[in-house]
């Protein structure tokens, strides 16, 4: 199978199935591993890409096309769509290859009848300059409903700079951990592995992660020791940031709710410097395993994990924890630039039900929490019910707002109360994520 062949493999699976593509991305380069970094980003952009202007490439199909996009068969419309990503929005790809390609792919799965349509489509496609340039939801390749959501929650200005940001390649981040290594030898371990890291201004642990241009060969991040050996984790910004918003330090006894993949226990046992007691919970044996092989790695001997519903009161911890971490399960709509299905799939509905698993979560992290401890609430997520109405629930609980003590720049802070931090797609160059902050009197 040739590159486009496997793109368009993951991009079916993805929207016909119901898959994940950074899941499924990962599954096939696993099988496929002697594919050289070259062809892993080729593959891992036309996959990123297509889906994330999936509704946008629907928009100039349908210019070129006396059949709707959403009317022709399945594998047609994504691999027209994969195709006209290319034309549109790939500088370097030859028009001809996609031409020809497209056409091979057709013919291999479907036989010869739609060869001559899509090869007429998208010779058309390749040669047209009067382009009708698409206006709201579809100039964003956002659903209309969620549009609608974004619209009502931030306004047409934030709605445009969160749709935006979907649109991107999303950054690339790692966290140091500084307890177990200095930045400047993690620094040359990446240059020396065809990577660059560039220092957060804001925060000291965080590296942008990017391959160095003028490297004549880089390795797979994965394949790296640093990743390896735990010295650094790949882990956005955003997600850094609740950690340290909750401020564990040596000695604390913490409990990570949610904990897969472990990030975040893995993290707050770096700024403990691995003194005290990191239990990490998750739902499955599955997601236990991938915390413990993450553990593994790190070489924090003070995460312990643990099968744990978070659902499920267990009295075994009441009131154990000088803090709990609570980075529970969401619609996901801060991370789309990484995960682009989310956002053809987050519905109102599906926003409601989750809101509400949320703050059945939240009773139990409540009790889990010593007096005169903390409780962080946090998401992945950018809708209202999600976060600001469950964050101020919390309150009516009669646990107490404490103050973020993290530094911001002033062009990401929201109009919310000291204890909350809404970012949006992008802010920081990072994912959306919620944070509050409070202590259990």
């Amino acid at each position: 199978m040739n590159e486009r062949q496997l793109a368009l493999s993951v991009i079916e699976k993805t929207l016909e199935r119901g898959g994940q593509s950074h899941r499924l991305l990962q599954e096939c380069f696993r099988a496929h591993p002697t594919l050289e970094p070259r062809k892993r980003g080729f593959i891992t952009q036309l996959v990123h890409g297509t889906l994330s202007c999936a509704l946008l490439l629907d928009h100039y199909l349908a210019q070129v096309s006396s059949l709707p996009p959403e009317k022709m068969k399945p594998f047609i419309r994504h691999l027209l769509r994969m195709s006209l990503y290319q034309l549109l929005f790939m500088d370097r790809v030859p028009a001809n290859a996609v031409c020809d390609e497209a056409v091979k792919l057709t013919r291999r799965r479907l036989g010869p009848g739609l060869t001559g349509f899509v090869n007429a489509l998208l010779r058309t496609a390749a040669q047209k300059k009067d382009w009708q340039a698409p206006e709201g939801a579809a100039a964003l390749s956002l659903p209309e409903p969620l549009y609608d959501v974004l619209i009502q929650c931030y306004g047409p200005e934030k709605t445009e700079q969160i749709g935006r940001a979907y649109l991107e390649a999303p950054a690339l981040w790692g966290r140091m951990n500084l307890s177990r290594c200095d930045a400047s030898r993690i620094l040359s371990e990446l240059e020396a592995g065809g990577w660059q890291g560039i220092p957060s201004p804001h925060f000291p642990q965080a590296l942008r992660l990017e391959r160095k241009k003028e490297a004549k060969r880089s390795l797979p991040l994965e394949d790296l020791a640093l990743i390896q050996t735990g010295l650094l984790q790949l882990q956005d910004i955003s997600s850094q940031l609740a950690v340290l918003a909750a401020e564990p330090g040596p000695g604390m006894q913490v409990l990570d709710l949610c904990a897969a993949p472990g990030g975040k226990s893995l993290h707050a046992a770096d700024l403990m410097k691995n003194q005290g007691r990191v239990l990490a919970c998750d739902i499955s044996e599955a997601k236990r395993k991938m915390i413990e092989e993450n553990t593994a790695r790190s070489g924090f001997s003070c995460v312990e994990s643990a099968l744990g519903d978070a659902l499920i009161y267990d009295p075994g911890k009441e009131a154990a924890f000088d803090l709990v971490l609570a980075d529970l399960p969401c619609s996901g709509l801060g991370v789309a630039a990484r995960k682009p299905e989310i956002k053809y799939r987050a519905g109102s509905k599906q926003i409601q039900e989750l809101a509400a698993l949320q703050r059945r979560m939240l009773q139990n992290a409540i009790r889990y929490v010593k007096p005169g401890g903390r409780l962080l609430f946090s998401t992945c997520t950018i809708t209202r019910e999600e976060n600001l109405d469950n964050a101020l629930w919390l309150e009516q609980q009669g646990l107490k707002p404490l103050a973020l003590s993290l530094r911001l720049p002033e062009e990401i802070k929201r109009d919310t109360p000291s204890h909350m931090l809404q970012l949006l797609p992008g802010d920081l160059g990072g994912d959306g994520f919620f944070i509050s902050l409070f202590v259990r009197g």
